[in-house]
């Protein structure tokens, strides 16, 4: 209760913003009006009673709750004509109203709060202690009687656009919902970013949120890219300036949740910088990059992070040959790591990615375990490949339980054998193998320590030794070849 009573003596102060517009502020109870005329010598102070309505001596009642000051005033002057005698009559507000409204979803204090009139929604949203960090800024919306007003902070703060912020008044109800759809601006935008997706947004609503196209945008090489309902995804060219044009016409096309807007710079889009993106993020697709300079932690956050199936450790960076030798770093990684590939594998590794003229760094391990060495700078036409985590193992062969054990971090070959029941008598234990997930290059089980999710046992059976079955097939081979030589000695007579 102190708290209410001190955010109420704090809203009595507040001060009003800018001057009272007497077409647009609303009269309500609790107003306070000054009323002057000619036969007045002070000014007659009228208070608005609690039902809406003020009283005048002589004359009655009169309903203004819902009246402008100017709507008002036209109408008490009409009615006070037949008691003033000359002219001068005026009737101002002396002091406005406190009141209370409800401002309720993603905000800290959801309840009522005290406000002075006028005040607009992000004020009265501000007095609820704010917007919580998973509440939306766009949608927002002002619940009034049959009609609902939607209220957009972001259009409101970076393009000062009132009517994206409109007053407010005792018998509305604020609600902030969820953020839970999202539409992204990139490229040559002041302020590039995430944004909440409201139905309704189109190409011209994204450049607006982004804050209008910087001085070196190319907006006639602008794209959008789009995910389908069937998960296939598809990038298209769009009309920026058409669309700025003429807002809400045929180039200005209907945006979808999870669109993504891309208005290149004129001085890197001809060149094309950009990364690709695949596999487990939550926005997988190209992004563009300053070459060079940009890392993947970046990027990997413009794609939304790892998703739940993310194999983190396993993810790498593949890069076209061609720019391996003035990066040493990329180059060194590439090539040196010991503590994910045995010395055979890393040129195995190699070779194979040399087969598409590329080199593939394994930098997962590395930021797994925080080592900055594997936030590498990327470069143009990089591909970021992120591999689902597969949460077995594969034993097969001469083991009594074929099939798929559970990983377990720290497990090498034998446990693995023994969780899938051990092996049979037919086993050519010397001659396992295991084909590793990160490579997908079978080595021998000695060369492997603990395994990871993915990689596949394989125990082959043992050779048939049966002597008896060797003679056999010795003698078949040597009736054969007698068969021949008769053959032979036949057609030379």
């Amino acid at each position: 209760m102190p708290d209410d009573a001190a955010r109420a003596a704090q809203a009595a102060d507040t001060p009003i913003e800018g001057r009272v517009d007497p077409t647009t502020y609303l009269i309500g109870p609790g107003d306070e009006l000054a009323l002057r005329y000619s036969d007045l010598l002070e000014p007659k102070l009228l208070r608005v009673a609690p039902s809406g309505e003020l009283l005048l001596p002589d004359v009655g009642t009169f309903r203004v709750a819902g009246l402008t000051l100017a709507e008002t005033q036209a109408r008490l002057k009409e009615a006070l004509k037949p008691y003033i005698k000359g002219k001068g009559f005026v009737l101002a507000l002396s002091k406005p109203r406190r009141f209370r409204m409800p401002v309720l979803g993603d905000v800290e204090r959801p309840g009522s709060v005290t406000l002075q009139a006028p005040v607009r929604a992000s004020e009265a949203i501000a007095a609820a202690g704010g917007i919580t960090a998973t509440g939306s800024r766009r949608g927002i919306e002002v619940r009034r009687s049959s009609d609902t007003l939607r209220v957009d902070l972001v259009q409101y703060t970076r393009g000062g656009d009132l009517a994206s912020n409109p007053l407010v008044f005792e018998t509305d109800v604020i609600y902030v919902p969820p953020a839970r759809k999202r539409i992204e601006v990139l490229g040559a935008v002041p302020h590039p970013g995430l944004y909440d997706f409201v139905p309704g947004d189109r190409l011209s609503t994204a450049v607006a949120l982004g804050g209008g196209t910087l001085a070196d945008a190319a907006p006639e090489a602008a794209e959008l890219a789009r995910v389908k309902a069937d998960g296939t995804r598809t990038v298209e060219k769009i009309a920026i300036v058409e669309a700025l044009a003429s807002p809400g016409g045929a180039a200005d096309p209907a945006l979808l949740e999870g669109d993504r807007v891309f208005i290149p710079s004129r001085s890197h889009y001809l060149k094309g910088a950009h990364v690709e993106v695949e596999g487990e993020v939550a926005r997988p697709g190209p992004y563009p990059i300053t070459d060079g300079v940009d890392r993947i932690r970046s990027v990997l956050e413009r794609a939304g992070g790892f998703t739940d199936q993310a194999d983190r450790a396993a993810m790498r960076v593949e890069r076209m040959v061609k720019d391996e030798e003035p990066d040493s770093v990329f180059l060194r990684i590439a090539l040196q790591q010991e503590e994910l590939l045995a010395g055979s594998d890393r040129a195995y590794v190699i070779a194979k990615s040399r087969e598409r003229q590329a080199l593939s760094a394994h930098v997962g391990v590395l930021l797994d375990a925080g080592d900055e060495r594997g936030d590498l700078p990327l470069r143009d036409l990089d591909r970021i490949v992120v591999p689902k985590r597969v949460p077995y193992v594969s034993v097969q062969g001469e083991v009594k339980a074929p099939g798929y054990v559970p990983y377990r971090e720290g497990w090498k070959v034998d446990d693995y054998v023994k969780a899938a029941g051990g092996t049979t008598s037919r086993a050519y234990k010397s001659r396992t193998r295991v084909t590793l997930s990160l490579t997908g290059r079978p080595v021998a089980a000695e060369d492997v320590g603990a395994l990871r999710p993915g990689d596949q046992v394989l125990i082959p059976s043992k050779p048939d030794r049966n002597p008896w079955g060797t003679i056999r097939d010795l003698i078949g081979v040597v009736a054969a070849a007698s068969a021949i030589v008769i053959a032979v000695e036949a057609v030379n007579q």
